[in-house]
């Protein structure tokens, strides 16, 4: 018979110091679940992506400058040096290649002048649009392409983000402005101009800017509410009093 089935065997041979439980294994992780990053750490994987990204952008780059925006995605991934399977993992279509292009060069612009004071960040900007590569190219096989690019608009995020930039750099040398600095920066597209000549026109701009309270006021003044007549014109304001003659 089997000793330790026999209640009686169990009773006299029980322990009498209680064991601890057994430790709870630990949880096995799926296999499918995506990997888990732990805040303030960059993972290989991931520094590997933002290296490939950088090397499609720099690729799309040379194949814009070079045919324009009619690229084909093969042309891209063979001007990046990889295979087109990896330029999909990343970007699914022309547009999105393009898209994320213009924002690149953008980013990299507004990083390049992030610590420079005001005056030399304007001029190193307007020197580097007037010398970036992608322009140059477009203004030779598609010069439609580039001024459509050289055309603000506000809802495009390249432009929301040029424009937060140059507001910010503004508004630490407590001066306003921003949108008649992005039109003169967005000028260059167009028309690329001469280090000594950009050098020149920042002296005059800086100096007509408006001091940032000046036109801070002056936005006030705009948004303030006007009495106006049926008409819809501002209403004359009523004359003073004119002295009676006897």
């Amino acid at each position: 018979m089997d000793g330790s089935a026999n209640p009686l065997f169990d009773t006299l041979f029980r322990p009498t110091v209680e064991q601890p439980p057994a430790p709870t294994p630990p949880p096995v992780a799926d296999a499918s679940a995506a990997p888990v990053r732990v805040t303030g750490t960059r993972t290989r994987a991931g520094n590997a992506m933002n290296r490939t990204r950088a090397a499609l952008l720099g690729g799309a780059a040379r194949a814009v400058a070079g045919t324009g925006t009619r690229i084909a995605m093969a042309q891209v991934a063979t001007s990046a040096g990889v295979a087109k399977a990896t330029l999909y993992n990343h970007f699914r279509t022309r547009d999105a290649v393009l898209a994320a292009l213009v924002l690149d060069q953008v980013r990299q612009l507004v990083d390049a002048q992030a610590d420079k004071p005001l005056a030399d960040a304007l001029v190193d900007a307007g020197v580097a649009i007037s010398r970036n590569e992608v322009a140059r190219g477009l203004a030779a096989v598609e010069p439609a392409a580039l001024a459509a690019v050289a055309r603000i608009d506000e809802t495009a995020p390249a432009w929301q983000l040029a424009r937060q930039a140059v507001s910010d750099k503004l508004a630490d040398a407590g001066r306003g402005g921003a949108d008649t600095v992005l039109r003169w920066l967005a000028s260059f597209l167009l028309t690329p101009a001469a280090a000594a000549q950009i050098a020149a026109d920042v002296d005059v701009l800086v100096a007509g800017l408006p001091v940032a309270d000046d036109d801070a006021a002056d936005d006030a003044a705009d948004d303030a509410p006007r009495t106006t007549n049926p008409l819809g014109a501002p209403a004359t304001p009523p004359a003073a009093d004119a002295p009676r003659t006897a």
